[in-house]
């Protein structure tokens, strides 16, 4: 009874721990599941407790992966501009969620491929965009749960690429209006790391159109932009500087 009281005074609301941080903790694998069986705890997956009548928090899980499992993934895209104060476009209402990406081949828990909670989804996904896990920054929930999140000069990049662009551009020209301050020199560097040339070509047509402030200190010479025609947008027009097709004429010549 002291033991598990003791773990219980460590743990935070809403937060999930495995075998291991227990371990640590001199918590037994028998001793854990012993705990789980008497109703002190309750199982998410195998070897992951939760605390019992506690409510999940969606970033419990994510901390779990990085701190505890040690894996190479961050949220991505559209939730890591959500996190960064740049959601406008998103509708309370909806459920929460968070996507997770890794650019470094590893083997995951079979339970993230697609976590669902009722109030909450967290969706996992490996990328080529880059080669390995860069330019990640951490933030620090309101509840306490430190994460990796891509900074917002890659979440911009990964928003692109996660976006279905063949009937519009619109979605990504609005999340790029808003970011004003991305930093001219790791926008640089991003660009010369990125392998999709798709997703560079269609954020320096955007940042160019919208006469972003850091645009004009880029080097686009250093840049691979490949070569050839895309269909980004179907059935639109081709913008003859980038290569892509884009909503309509209006926005090909500005």
């Amino acid at each position: 009874m002291l033991k598990i009281n003791q773990i219980i005074s460590e743990w935070r609301d809403g937060d999930i721990h495995g075998l291991e941080w227990l371990r640590d903790r001199g918590v037994s694998q028998r001793l854990a599941y012993k705990y789980f069986e008497s109703g002190y705890l309750r199982k998410i997956a195998s070897g992951v407790f939760i605390k019992n009548k506690d409510k999940l928090n969606p970033f419990a899980v994510v901390r779990y992966l990085q701190e505890e499992l040690k894996l190479s993934l961050h949220i991505s895209g559209k939730s890591s501009l959500e996190l960064q104060g740049q959601g406008h476009y998103l509708q309370m209402s909806e459920k929460m969620k968070l996507n997770l990406l890794s650019y470094e081949g590893r083997s995951f828990p079979k339970w993230l491929k697609v976590f669902t909670n009722i109030e909450f989804e967290i969706n996992f996904k490996k990328s080529s965009l880059l080669d390995k896990e860069k330019f990640l920054t951490n933030i620090k929930t309101e509840k306490g749960f430190n994460m990796k999140v891509s900074c917002r000069e890659l979440a911009i990049l990964e928003l692109i690429d996660e976006l279905d662009l063949t009937n519009s551009l619109e979605t990504a020209e609005n999340y790029l209006e808003s970011l004003n301050t991305l930093r001219p020199n790791i926008v640089q560097d991003l660009l010369v790391e990125c392998n999709s040339v798709k997703v560079k070509r269609v954020f320096l047509y955007l940042a160019e159109k919208l006469e972003m402030p850091f645009f004009g200190k880029l080097n686009l010479d250093k840049v691979d932009l490949g070569k050839g025609k895309r269909v980004v947008v179907a059935g639109g027009v081709l913008d003859k500087k980038y290569g892509i097709t884009v909503d309509d004429i209006e926005k090909a010549e500005f």
